[in-house]
């Protein structure tokens, strides 16, 4: 039975308790009446006669089947068929939804959470409680397909069960079209990046950690077309690797909740950092940077514990405190261009990325070029020893950081974070601010905001991490592009 507010079915419920379920698409909600159930105003009560299992809108009840259940729409992932259980032969479909709960850290997560079979008498009404509710969540309202890369070997290894038991049922229970691929190699995800259809699909789902992350994007924003074209796509992260940093930096905590923000469908600006070196015959390399660039005390931590990616999170931790204990500094001339500088007129051609403050800046890559010899607004650090340096383009550089509290995917502007031979003890309190997002407000750290750097190694010990990356030990440039890109971001930030 339809009605333009919505439609009411006659279902029965697993252990043959038959009722109605109204899809009310005007107040989005599906509400589940067992026949002989009292006045709505009962609505989701439980009792020590009468138990739910589980929390506040779930569809398994125990010893209370004559109460009514809800669903808000606003919780409501959608509808997915499912093969019948018990005796019964007819087709039958589950409702999934969400709720939200604590995650730590002062962030929340989704839980995914499935109803009890509701057998239909027909195909054809199956079919049409599955499109009613998926009218409820209203989530494949004007989107094209969704593009979903997984590395299975990311982290701990988990991507192929995470697909399997999450991202394929949430998104068929949505009812937005979609297609999956794995990579199976290094430089699958660049290819993908560089080859997605930008008319077709409106979202790239990227289920790894960091790397991968990477990887897409230097085939997405290396394109031809990129700077006007390339945030057609919104990029999504479901944190599936050791660091997950940009995940952590927009409180996507797991694969769920990223999946949710993905349904749920808010985008904002991307900005993106070029990072580049020379590379010989070959002339200006270019890669694209969505998290970080460092070297010193968080590159060695990182690049020298790439054989514990097993442990996950613990991996960072540990070589943080070998890090503390060595208390070893390098060498390097570094200058920025602060944020709020006035960059120089430049002629864009559309086909490429236009750096402002690097562009037309002769000889950059000379050896007789010094840090010196830039330009105004460039501005040259004094000290040449650090221990602690990151430019950070995300507040977290993993799930167990905010080490750039004042920035954010699209604020703008880099966080320079870095300091000089410090005690041990400056170093411990110093990660505690990390830990804590304080670092801006430490007394051993410096902490500006950038929107253009550039960094010239002079020792030979000295090791360079993009985006969780090696790269060579060469002199770097770099430059923010603010908005070039769109991701998928908290939808109640």
């Amino acid at each position: 039975m339809s009605s333009p507010g919505g439609s009411s079915f006659e279902v029965s419920r697993k252990g043959g308790v038959s009722g109605c379920l109204d899809v009310d698409v005007e107040q989005g909600r599906c509400i589940w009446r067992p026949h002989g159930s009292e006045d709505e105003a009962f609505l989701g009560s439980s009792s020590t006669t009468s138990s739910a299992r589980g929390c506040f809108g779930c569809f398994t009840w125990e010893g209370a089947l004559s109460l009514p259940t809800s669903i808000d729409g606003a919780d409501l992932v959608g509808a997915l068929a499912c093969s019948s259980e018990g005796t019964t032969k007819h087709p039958s479909f589950r409702i999934l939804y969400t709720t939200e709960v604590l995650a730590g850290r002062g962030r929340t997560r989704r839980r995914l959470l499935r109803t009890e079979p509701f057998v239909c008498g027909s195909t054809g009404q199956l079919e049409e409680c599955l499109r009613q509710v998926r009218r409820v969540a209203g989530h494949s309202e004007g989107r094209k397909r969704i593009m979903v890369l997984v590395n299975p070997v990311s982290g701990k290894g988990k991507g192929l069960k995470i697909l399997r038991k999450t991202i394929v049922p949430m998104l068929e229970a949505s009812g937005i079209p979609f297609d999956v691929k794995c990579t199976e190699k290094a430089g699958d995800g660049k290819a993908l990046g560089r080859g997605i259809d930008l008319e077709a699909y409106d979202t790239l789902v990227v289920s790894g950690g960091d790397g991968t992350l990477h990887e897409v994007m230097q085939g997405l924003f290396g394109r031809e077309e990129a700077s006007e074209k390339a945030g057609k796509v919104a990029l999504a992260v479901l944190p599936t690797g050791s660091g997950n940093g940009f995940a952590a930096s927009i409180d996507v905590v797991d694969a769920v909740t990223g999946l949710w923000f993905v349904l749920k469908n808010k985008r904002s600006p991307m900005d993106v950092v070029s990072v580049l070196q020379e590379a010989g015959t070959r002339g200006i390399h270019r890669e694209f940077m969505c998290l970080s660039t460092t070297f010193g005390f968080i590159a060695n931590l990182d690049l020298d514990t790439e054989y514990l990616r097993c442990l996950g999170q613990a991996r960072f931790t540990l070589g943080a405190m070998y890090e503390i204990l060595r208390g070893k500094t390098t060498e390097a001339a570094v200058a920025y261009v602060p944020k709020g500088s006035e960059a120089p007129p430049c002629d864009e051609d559309s086909s490429r990325i236009a750096c402002l403050f690097l562009d037309g800046i002769k000889g950059m890559f000379e050896p007789s070029f010094a840090l010196d010899d830039l330009p105004p607004p460039w501005k040259k650090m004094e000290r040449e020893d650090f221990q602690f340096f990151v430019l950070a383009n995300v507040p977290c550089l993993s799930m167990g950081d905010r080490v750039a509290p004042t920035v954010s995917a699209s604020s703008g502007s880099l966080a320079l974070v870095s300091t000089h031979k410090s005690s041990r003890l400056e170093n411990i309190d110093l990660f505690e601010a990390v830990d804590n997002g304080t670092t801006h407000e430490s007394p051993t750290a410096s902490y500006k905001e950038v929107v253009a750097f550039a960094i010239d190694p002079k020792g030979g010990k000295l090791q360079f991490s993009l985006d969780g990356e090696r790269i060579p030990v060469s002199r770097v440039y770099g430059e923010l592009h603010k908005g070039l890109g769109t991701f998928i971001n908290n939808y109640n930030s």
